[in-house]
Parts: structure tokens; C-alpha cells; sequence
């Protein structure tokens, strides 16, 4: 598939925080300062450790939640003004769909797959009673379910056939940015192959852009042509897929890279990472975030923020080392 260089999604200075402590002035930091652009027809994967942020960027992203601070533009339009309660009956709605993480919890237990499926098209499309009928049956063909399995309820479903359901909702309103909250991590290994398939496959006939979150690697080598890694919070690396797995520039991506299991590969040849993430609740904006667990940290590190800096074609990397930082 040729992906378009046309940003379809421009993020810039986005940031989402929360207030925590009984008087709630400490403020938890999910996303910070964010910058990202996801071309039309293009699959971007969003990758890095749990609590590091990437469901709360999706989210806000897909207009679930509001940002603190920062811009949302979809096709020219600046999306991150209109609020999350309003963003739901607008006309911008149906461009940007979600795929959950859990199947099953995503899905009312009292609606058929037929009226799942069809709720969204009545609410965001329109149409005659037939005209309805007839989107939600081709939604089904589009993702491999029988047309009979359109009288069956949640409960009467596999774990893959319940993943099914929720991509066809998403996609039967044909919207331009598809986002993916590890669709594939609640299913079966051998059922995850066959999801990830499906995926690409409609991405190909749809032309719709992909927004992939996950933290198997493996998965989102195979399926996005971009990557942005993500570490408490930031953006610390995002470029092509096969640059950031094959020439890797944070020390982060590279540990990521390296916990990959590989059996020709010895121990001692990968990057262990020692401690824990330090506390998203105001972290120190002076200092490298990954800075007290990086294998070659430099002085700088712990005085100056490394910003985002364009390091090769469409490459960024926010690393003092890989930038020239002097120590």
C-alpha cells in the first residue's frame, strides 16, 4: 500500500495531567508536550512500558478525553478545542473510531452483534431501515463474521469473533483514523495472527490511517510503518519502522529492542535497564526523563530536558548522546 507524506492528524505540544493529593496541587503528567503526525493511509505504532502513557494519548487523541494543554488538527481542522462530551454528536465523530482493548467489557451484553454494529451507523451515518441493514451485513463480510452471527449476543461469541465485532463497529462508519488500544493483547496467541491479519487487510482496501498501540514490538514491526516510543509521558524516539528497529537511537528504544526474546542472541549483548521509571507526579522538567536508569548517561542529563531533534530522514530522537550533548 503507498501511504500518502499528506498529514491526515498533526499533534502539537499536547499534553494531558492530572490533579492528585487530597488537595489535588501535585499533578500527574500521563502525556507531556507531545508532538506527532500520522499520514493519510499511514499505520504510526505508539509503543513503550505500561503507565507510560500511550492509552492516555490515545485517548485523547481520539477525542475520549480532553487535552490539558496543546493542539488537535484532523484534515485541517483543530479538533482539540471541541470538548469531549460535545466531540461525540459533532459531524467529526464518525473520522475517528476506536478499537478497545478488551473485547468483551467494549461491548453492550444486551445488544446483538447486528444492533452493535449498528447503533454507531443510526447515530453518525444515517439512513433508511434497509440502507442501515445493508452497511452493517457488508461490516460483517468485511471482517470475516457470518451474516447468521448478526442475531448473537456477546456471550455467544469467541474471544476472536467478539474482536471481530468491535473492528466491524469502527470500521462500518468508514472513518479516516482507526485508533488501536492493543487490540490483539486480551486474545489467544494463535487467535492475535489472525486480528493482526484482518487489520492490514482493511487497511489496504480502506485506505484508513492506523493508530496502533501496543507493547509487543514484534507486532507493531509487522503491521506500522512508523513508530514513536514513548517513556514517561514524551516522545523520546519516533521515526520508519525498520530505521527504528534496525539503527535504534535512545538507549530506551534500544532496551526495548533488546527484551525482545531472541535465542541467538546472548545475554550479555543486550541493554538491561536497572531500577524503575521514576513518579510521573511533577517530574523534574530540568532533567532527562530517563535520566537514573540509562546505561550511558551523561552529566548533562540531569540538568537539561532533551528536545525532540531531527536526527536522519524522518527520524527524531530527544537523547543528549545522539545528539551531541557534551558531558
Amino acid at each position: 500500500m503507498t501511504v500518502s507524506h499528506t498529514p491526515l492528524m498533526k499533534v502539537r505540544g499536547l499534553s494531558k495531567r492530572f490533579p492528585v493529593g487530597t488537595l489535588r496541587r501535585k499533578m500527574l503528567h500521563a502525556v507531556d508536550e507531545v508532538d506527532l503526525t500520522i499520514g493519510e493511509g499511514e499505520c504510526l505504532g505508539l509503543v513503550g512500558e505500561s503507565g507510560c502513557g500511550k492509552s492516555t494519548l490515545a485517548r485523547v487523541l481520539a477525542r475520549l478525553v480532553d487535552p490539558t494543554v496543546g493542539e488537535i488538527e484532523l484534515s485541517g481542522v483543530e479538533i482539540g478545542k471541541i470538548p469531549a462530551r460535545n466531540f461525540g454528536a459533532s459531524s467529526l465523530r464518525r473520522d475517528i473510531q476506536v478499537v478497545f482493548q478488551d473485547p468483551t467489557e467494549s461491548l453492550n451484553p444486551g445488544f446483538t452483534v447486528f444492533q452493535a454494529i449498528a447503533d454507531p451507523l443510526r447515530r453518525l451515518v444515517g439512513g433508511s431501515k434497509e440502507d442501515i441493514s445493508a452497511m452493517v451485513l457488508a461490516a460483517l463480510d468485511d471482517v470475516g463474521l457470518p451474516r447468521e452471527y448478526g442475531s448473537r449476543y456477546p456471550h455467544q461469541l469467541s474471544g476472536g469473533q467478539k474482536a471481530r465485532v468491535g473492528i466491524a463497529r469502527a470500521i462500518a462508519v468508514k472513518p479516516k483514523l482507526l485508533v488501536l488500544d492493543e487490540p490483539t493483547s486480551a486474545l489467544d496467541v494463535s487467535v492475535q495472527s489472525l486480528i493482526l491479519h484482518l487489520l492490514a487487510k482493511l487497511q489496504k482496501q480502506r485506505g484508513m490511517s492506523y493508530l496502533f498501540v501496543s507493547h509487543d514490538l514484534n507486532v507493531v514491526r509487522l503491521l506500522c510503518d512508523k513508530i514513536a516510543v514513548m517513556y514517561l509521558g514524551r516522545i523520546v524516539e519516533f521515526g520508519p519502522s525498520k530505521s527504528v528497529f534496525h539503527e535504534p537511537r535512545h538507549p530506551y528504544t534500544r532496551a526495548l529492542i533488546d527484551a525482545i526474546p531472541d535465542p541467538e542472541r546472548r545475554s550479555d549483548d543486550r541493554t538491561k535497564l536497572e531500577g524503575s521509571a521514576s513518579s510521573p507526579i511533577d517530574p523534574d522538567q530540568n532533567a532527562c526523563r530517563f535520566a537514573g536508569r540509562c546505561p550511558v548517561e551523561l552529566p548533562i542529563c540531569t540538568t537539561a530536558m532533551p528536545p525532540l531533534t531531527s536526527h536522519g530522514v524522518g527520524s527524531l530522537v530527544a537523547c543528549h548522546r545522539a545528539t551531541g550533548g557534551n558531558p
